[in-house]
């Protein structure tokens, strides 16, 4: 496993040291869940704002929606 060094506040310090001790993890452990719940997050925000960019590049509204996914599924049971 790959090591880093990070650098936060006292205050932040603190209060991951109380909740990892809390939940009976290391601090290294909380962090990395932290990190990676951040990044899983980002990853959901990235593709939330592609679709919204897509959807008003494509002209469609929010009320084509419903149409639209029915007429994609016709075509998927004629496959």
């Amino acid at each position: 496993m790959a090591s880093i060094n990070v650098h936060v506040s006292d205050q932040l310090l603190a209060e991951l040291q109380a909740k990892a001790a809390a939940a009976g993890k290391t601090v290294d452990e909380l962090a990395e869940e932290a990190l990676r719940k951040g990044l899983e997050e980002q990853s959901w925000q990235d593709l939330l704002t592609y679709g919204r960019e897509q959807g008003r590049a494509s002209g469609h509204t929010v009320e084509d929606v419903p149409e639209i996914v029915k007429e994609w599924r016709r075509e998927q049971r004629a496959r």
